[in-house]
């Protein structure tokens, strides 16, 4: 009876040990010891398709049948469809026989703008009013002339509104760009006889917030009498940038332009710049 009650504690003892062997073996890692989760098996059978894979080749439309003539009378974005997939075709595989096929459609392209510039002259010569030559001239004589109409307009302009507008030039100290640019004021100042003031931003900062001034020198015109103001310049401008910005300004204060007009001077008034000019 005893080596019974033996023999089965023994059994007993060896199966413990087979149950929990595998619990006490890694038992100094604890319940997890920052141990990757092994990948599901779903993920391992997964396969990425290789990044070399050729693509599908592009389509090109084909000459086969489309005579010059038929191209000639093509839509125009139709044309220029077919000219693009030959000039692809033929960078793609340079055969003699893909590059002619692209020269056969350029040859087309290229008479197709001719015509169209030369039918453009012809209109142009017969049609004056429709092209800017009057406002722009190319000529040398005519290129003078356009400019001594233009400095007179800026002269006059300047010269009317002088005692309801002033300049004011926000500069500080340690500015190398300010003192250029007070040397070029000095020069407008006595050729137009406009007041020219300047502010120190470092003494005055709000009146250069109140003005939305980040940048020395600035120019700003104002307006006797009236709250609004227009920006002249940022950095150093030369003399004929200040008089033609101040010009523009005063016009279109004065309410005698407008945004789409801005660029626009009196002289040119109902030629082929102006948006206003209405056609039948």
């Amino acid at each position: 009876m005893r080596k019974r009650l033996v023999l089965t504690a023994i059994l007993l003892l060896a199966t413990t040990n087979t149950c929990f062997g595998s619990y006490f073996e890694d038992s100094g890692k604890g319940w997890w010891w920052y141990d990757r989760e092994p990948p599901k098996q779903d993920e391992e059978k997964k396969e990425e398709k290789p990044a070399d894979s050729p693509k599908k080749g592009r389509k090109y439309k084909s000459l086969k049948g489309i005579t010059e003539e038929k191209m000639w009378n093509m839509d125009p974005q139709d044309l220029g469809e077919l000219w693009d997939d030959m000039r692809a075709r033929a960078f793609r595989k340079p055969t003699e026989s893909n590059v002619r096929d692209f020269w056969r459609v350029n040859e087309v392209t290229r008479k197709k703008a001719y015509a169209f510039t030369s039918a453009s002259d012809f209109t142009w010569q017969r049609n004056p009013e429709l092209t800017t030559k009057g406002d722009y001239p190319i000529s040398t004589p005519g290129r003078s002339a356009q400019v001594a109409m233009s400095e007179a307009e800026k002269r006059q302009t300047l010269a009317n509104n002088q005692h309801n507008y002033a300049l004011v030039m926000f500069s500080k100290p340690g500015c190398r760009y300010c003192s250029e640019q007070e040397g070029i004021l000095r020069w407008f100042t006595q050729s137009t006889g406009w007041t020219v003031k300047t502010v120190d931003i470092s003494q005055n900062p709000s009146m250069a917030s109140r003005f939305g001034v980040t940048i020395t020198p600035t120019i700003i015109l104002i307006q006797k009498g009236n709250q609004d103001f227009f920006p002249v310049t940022a950095g150093v401008a030369s003399a004929d940038e200040i008089t033609e910005r101040t010009y523009k300004a005063v016009r279109y204060l004065n309410k005698e332009t407008t945004p789409e007009q801005f660029d626009l001077y009196d002289y040119q008034r109902g030629g082929g710049y102006d948006v206003g000019k209405k056609r039948r």
